[in-house]
């Protein structure tokens, strides 16, 4: 027996396909008057960034400038001008700070991980990080941690279906959503669970969730302000601020005590998690693998891809169905060597990839160029900010809304029916 979604009638719509989706800058840039592409490309027309439209401007949407605080940024989104800044973009790309984090660490005097770091300190953290984060042998081993919570959260909800009479069940979904991520990124982190999917999950673990939401709700609060001026304006904002990540820091120290003390007394012969194993390889010290699991930790709220998911397949059944057939067929090949999911589902992976594109999780990403470049006639200096805009397909049925990630402002009820 498995389960359906069903979303309510008033969310009907089509899930729009990759082949009826036209591309962003699909239509070909304006040439130069009374320059056709030959002659252009003999002639150095190259226009500086200052005749970029500035907003309020009349614009094309493609490439805008902007100058925020004082800092220079052009906004790109034609996927050949990303190709051509990256190929001038340096092994130590550089980020715009999140200064609530930042002010946060400064002030305990804190180090900061891969999320808040730049320069050549990132690229050093990175690579240590890899081997037992990134690679393809480290999700091998951290995988069955989450296929475990995975078949608790789908035995959970089936017994919630199967208790009601009617064989069904309508309800918000997200919250229990983000009670599974949470559960498989703390057992794939440390090594334990937290029994967010049990029927009484302890007060610590209610303790740090109600923390990490606090702690993101205030940084979309407080990320748009500068400090100077919040800092008398939201007292009581970075109050709430602070004492949020002081209980995330604690929380992640008294796992990381708990974890070195066990590998003091003895190696364990199985894997037990990400921070096992960077304790045991000591590539990195013990600051800095505490400041990068606390950041990995504050990545266990991305809930909502898969809640968009879930609404895209219920409005969409025969795509449901179709990943439902793709699943049962390679269900026996899967559990005998489960890395071979993304060869043997190609449909589901589809259908991620096509949810994370018309609902993406964060809105750009950013980089600071280290050399002059020119794009589509424009020179951009160094050391202006690019920021790429991830854009989607217009969605009228189901805003989505920017509270730190890009968030649906009204939760679909998906209806959820037991099959056999």
């Amino acid at each position: 027996m498995g389960l359906g979604a069903k979303a309510r009638v008033w969310l009907a719509g089509p899930w729009p396909s990759p082949g009826r989706a036209r591309a962003p800058g699909s239509t070909p840039w304006p040439r130069l008057r009374g320059q056709s592409a030959d002659s252009r490309a003999g002639e150095a027309w190259v226009r500086p960034r200052e005749g970029l439209p500035a907003p309020g401007e009349a614009q094309s949407g493609r490439r805008d400038r902007y100058d925020v605080g004082g800092t220079r940024m052009v906004l790109l989104m034609l996927p050949e001008d990303v190709q051509r800044l990256q190929q001038v973009d340096g092994h130590q790309p550089w980020r715009p700070p999140l200064d609530p984090w930042l002010a946060y660490r400064q002030h305990r005097g804190h180090k900061c991980g891969v999320f808040l770091l730049n320069g050549p300190e990132w690229r050093t953290n990175r690579l240590k990080l890899n081997p037992d984060v990134l690679s393809p042998q480290a999700v091998q081993k951290y995988l069955p941690m989450v296929d475990w919570v995975a078949r608790d959260f789908s035995k959970a909800l089936k017994s919630r279906v199967l208790q009601n009479a009617r064989g069904s069940l309508t309800v918000d979904i997200q919250p229990s959503i983000l009670y599974y991520t949470v559960e498989a990124s703390n057992l794939a982190l440390f090594g334990e669970r937290l029994g967010l999917l049990g029927h009484s999950p302890s007060p610590a673990s209610l303790n740090f969730l109600r923390a990490l939401k606090a702690m993101l709700k205030s940084t979309a609060q407080l990320m748009f302000m500068p400090r100077v001026l919040s800092r008398w304006t939201s007292t009581q904002l970075w109050k709430e601020h602070f004492e949020s990540w002081d209980y995330i820091f604690q929380y992640a120290n008294n796992a990381i005590q708990k974890i070195y003390q066990e590998l003091a007394l003895s190696r364990p012969e199985h894997y037990s998690g990400i921070v096992g194993q960077l304790l045991t390889h000591a590539d990195l010290s013990l600051e800095a693998i505490r400041a990068n699991s606390i950041e990995l930790t504050t990545g266990m709220h991305t809930a909502y891809p898969l809640l968009m998911t879930l609404f895209e397949l219920a409005r969409n059944p025969e795509v449901q169905r179709a990943l439902r057939q793709e699943s049962l067929g390679a269900e026996a090949r899967i559990s005998q060597d489960p890395q071979s999911a993304t060869s043997e589902l190609p449909l589901l992976r589809a259908a991620l990839k096509e949810t994370l594109r018309l609902y993406p999780v964060g809105m750009s990403v950013d980089r600071k160029v280290a050399s002059d470049v020119v794009l589509q006639n424009y020179h951009i200096p160094a050391g202006v900010l690019k920021s790429f805009l991830v854009e989607t397909l217009r969605q009228e049925d189901l805003k989505m809304t920017y509270q730190f990630v890009f968030v649906p402002s009204t939760r679909p009820l998906l209806t959820f029916r037991a099959i056999n």
